[in-house]
């Protein structure tokens, strides 16, 4: 005769088991049409191509992946319409790692910026920036087998130069085997340049992400410009304030730790100006496991369904 905890045990994993079952993953797919227009920095030819990813629930595809992007490994043309990245993961996932069911139908674009590099491939002294802007820069696949259309100009924000912050990826990174931190900027006092339809106009958002194992992605940047009016031409940094993406983070969520405090955002311009004549500046980032899949994990419909059985 069996031990009770034994016929317990048993039931928990053959529930487990059947539920890994009856969530089958999607065969539909999703398609993201991309529309470019000019740079107001000439694209050196080397990096001809505009790099574009996408972020959704554990799940990043990029330019260089051939599975969705018939231009792989290269980026986007400039000045084309009409580049459409297909096979895009939509509706419920198995994770192999953890045979765990995961929806995806929320996705972030980023796209780097434009600047003039080094034969070595890094920016040179006084490096230009031009930042464009994804339109939208995040959505959320409906219906059957759905096209979102996307649009980036590198023609609409003044040009900017960078100040880089270090980020240390605390040991749980590595603990919990976490690589990229999908992040999202808002800057109110972005300036905008002038044209016939508006002047001084002010204000933009955008995605990024960092990367542990790539060094270049191991920093977050904070741009500037400097006055010209001044004597010393001071560098006047724009209010840039970054959040994580934890809402597509797949049970884990990442934070920073100011002065010993939790925090999902930071104010790039605060933290630079309290911390510039330190002698080492830089920003930690901490990892954690949660149990519970953030609301860009989980099936959309059933949170409507929801809100429609509480009427």
């Amino acid at each position: 005769m069996k031990h009770p905890i034994q016929n317990i045990i048993a039931i928990l994993l053959f529930s487990s088991a059947l539920f890994a079952q009856d969530t089958l993953p999607s065969k539909t797919t999703g398609y993201v049409n991309f529309n470019v227009g000019d740079s107001k920095i000439k694209p050196q030819k080397k990096y001809s191509h505009q790099g574009v990813t996408l972020f959704g629930c554990n799940t990043i595809v990029s330019n260089k992946s051939i599975k969705n992007w018939s231009g792989a490994p290269n980026g986007l043309e400039w000045h084309t319409k009409n580049q459409v990245f297909t096979n895009l993961p939509y509706g419920y996932q198995i994770d192999k790692k953890t045979n765990k069911p995961y929806y995806v139908s929320k996705y972030y674009i980023a796209s780097p910026p434009v600047f003039h590099r080094s034969e070595k491939g890094k920016s040179t002294v006084n490096t230009k920036y031009d930042i464009g802007i994804v339109t939208p820069d995040e959505f959320v696949f409906e219906g059957n087998k759905p096209v979102q259309h996307v649009y980036l100009d590198y023609n609409i924000l003044k040009l900017m130069k960078i100040e880089y912050i270090p980020v240390i990826f605390d040991s749980s990174f590595n603990l919990l085997k976490v690589d990229v931190v999908p992040f999202k900027v808002e800057c109110k006092d972005f300036p905008w340049l002038d044209n016939k339809l508006y002047s001084n106009a002010k204000g933009a958002s955008g995605i990024g992400s960092l990367n542990r194992k790539v060094p270049p992605l191991t920093k977050l940047f904070l741009p500037y410009y400097e006055d010209e009016l001044t004597t010393n031409q001071d560098k006047q940094f724009l209010d840039f304030e970054v959040t994580i993406l934890n809402d597509i983070l797949f049970h884990h969520e990442i934070y920073f730790k100011i002065n010993g405090e939790k925090k999902y955002s930071i104010n790039l311009k605060d933290f630079y100006n309290k911390h510039k004549n330190d002698k080492k500046m830089e920003i930690i980032l901490y990892c954690e496991y949660r149990n519970e899949l953030p609301c860009g994990c989980k099936e959309p419909t059933s949170e409507k369904q929801n809100n429609k059985d509480e009427e």
